[in-house]
């Protein structure tokens, strides 16, 4: 098909499958094969660098029109084009021409902006203001992608293009480095156009990423785990001794599955009204400027119906502080839910599949590795919440043996909305351990009538039990989040508060009350009247 002199090839749809349903691309057929004939005709003109080098970008245009061919996309309103790096006197520059390019339909627009990349070429080999340089030059150097739900976000002079992929309709933006593991290179930029102003570029990478390993090219992965690409042997005994203590505790305590979480490393660049910025590897915008957590190796599943939950996990990212495993990360401590089944999706994303898997009951626990100066979230499910815990202990007595490995604080976990049914275990004058679960005993049914619905604590102390709460404190512009129990006072309080943001001086800590007056903490007493209606405490350090 010949379209404003472009010479595409018609797609073949298949009849059966997902795929059916979704819009292939119209391939251009520009791109020859390499010969052997092509590298000897070069050597005769110029050095045999120069052919390998030649023989190489032909060898790689090949490999990605094959990849345009297998590509299905969510609309038909897409362009897809490879820039490829070419000499051009002294200097390396990103060019398209040539290029193998895609079109979901071949309208006049589409081919317009195709016709209008090919006037252009993007200088890669010197250095630049980062607010001069394009994105496809920015993706090649750093060898990381870069993306926006809408191209507007850009600046003019950071998208040279940006008038043209308005008039002719487009928004959605991403690009993506890509590589040859033979050599570890960019050898290009595959760039991604489309009409609508997608939220969640998650399909896309991933589908790209798939169909560039079956011939043998690479791309940074969507929901890259942070921990997957083992460095050196420390990292690798440091995740094998957590998988024994995972196996460990979930063999003795009959539970289904456990995973280990860690922050999502910034593994891309999204651009969000005219500020270009770090971002996690989700390529979803609910992940814009938040710390995010994703799963990484390693994990047990014991109960291989819960696999299905594991491959969930695998490719969902969790807003620190959210879930439980989230509230574990921001308090540097432990967290408990009976049923997290009762969270909405914007808490915990993966409530659907934990229904599906009939997963209810998890503890989450902080862990951080001295050595290696890595945080980790444990994070369990268990079948019987009354064993909690008793599965506890086994996790403090596992991971003390270890002196790699420093645990959240466990003695006052975090209850997330407890139902009557919550047990604790107690120890008797005798010593002797059991479990309580008859909701009418006093010590337990005081307990549950003054614990905030959202923020509730048990801890573990002979009879008693004491309440924690969440504290968020300001210092400057630096925030800290972290669970406290009340009854440790005002003393340790501040102790912790000091520790946190490393002061040395003397510090006061302060709190607005309903008039909008900063109020001074003086005593313990003062630290009931901080609290509000949430059952948090919202605070303010100073110096001095």
């Amino acid at each position: 098909m010949m379209r404003n002199e472009f010479v595409l090839e018609q797609p073949t749809v298949p009849v059966s499958g997902d795929s059916r349903y979704l819009t292939p691309l119209w391939v251009s057929v520009n791109v020859e094969e390499p010969r052997q004939s092509d590298s000897s005709q070069s050597v005769a003109i110029g050095s045999e660098l120069q052919a390998n080098s030649l023989y190489h970008q032909v060898s790689i245009s090949c490999k990605i029109r094959a990849v345009l061919k297998l590509l299905y996309f969510r609309e038909q309103h897409v362009l897809v084009q490879f820039w490829s790096p070419l000499f051009v006197g002294k200097h390396l520059r990103l060019t398209t021409i040539d290029q193998p390019f895609g079109v979901g339909v071949a309208n006049e627009e589409l081919c317009f902006y195709r016709k209008d990349s090919e006037h252009k070429a993007f200088l890669v080999d010197t250095d630049h203001a980062e607010e001069d340089l394009s994105p496809l030059a920015r993706v090649f150097m750093r060898g990381l992608p870069e993306w926006t739900s809408d191209l507007t976000n850009y600046k003019t002079r950071a998208f040279p293009q940006l008038d043209c992929a308005v008039r002719c309709k487009l928004h959605g933006y991403l690009a993506l480095p890509v590589f040859d593991p033979a050599t570890g290179f960019c050898v290009g930029v595959l760039e991604l156009l489309v009409s609508s102003k997608l939220k969640d570029f998650a399909y896309e990478v991933k589908h790209i990423q798939q169909e560039l390993k079956i011939r043998n090219l690479t791309s940074p992965q969507v929901f890259d785990g942070p921990a997957l690409n083992v460095f050196n042997k420390h990292r690798k005994n440091e995740l094998d001794e957590i998988y024994g203590i995972l196996k460990v505790v979930c063999d003795s305590h009959n539970l289904p599955i456990a995973q280990t979480w860690m922050v999502s490393p910034s593994a891309s660049y999204f651009v969000h009204e005219k500020v270009l910025e770090k971002s996690c590897s989700s390529f979803n915008t609910r992940c814009l400027r938040k710390v995010c957590m994703s799963t990484a190796i390693p994990f047990y599943v014991r109960d291989f119906r819960a696999w299905p939950f594991m491959l969930a996990s695998k490719n969902c990212h969790l807003e620190m502080s959210r879930g439980v495993a989230g509230r574990a990360l921001s308090s540097r401590g432990s967290c408990f839910c009976v049923d997290v089944t009762r969270f909405d999706e914007e808490e915990y994303p993966l409530v659907h599949n934990a229904r599906m898997c009939r997963l209810t009951s998890c503890f989450a626990v902080f862990l951080h590795c001295v050595e290696g100066n890595n945080d980790y979230v444990l994070d369990f499910f268990l079948n019987d919440s009354r064993h909690v815990l008793n599965m506890v202990q086994t996790l403090k007595h596992n991971v003390k043996v270890s002196s790699r490995f420093e645990l959240g604080d466990t003695s006052s976990i975090e209850v997330v909305d407890p139902p009557a049914y919550l047990s604790v275990n107690r120890t008797d004058s005798s010593g002797s351990e059991s479990i309580v679960t008859d909701t009418s005993d006093p010590d337990y049914a005081d307990v549950m009538d003054h614990c905030p619905s959202t923020n509730d604590s048990i801890e573990e102390v002979s009879d008693n039990f004491t309440i924690a709460v969440m504290v968020n404190v300001t210092f400057n512009m630096f925030v800290e989040q972290f669970t406290f129990p009340l009854v440790h006072g005002l003393s340790k309080l501040k102790n912790e508060v000091a520790k946190r943001f490393k002061l040395e001086n003397r510090l006061r800590l302060k709190y607005i009350d309903d008039d909008n007056d900063l109020i001074l903490i003086c005593c313990d007493e003062d630290l009931k009247s901080a609290l509000d209606a949430s059952g948090s405490m919202n605070l303010i350090c100073l110096e001095g």
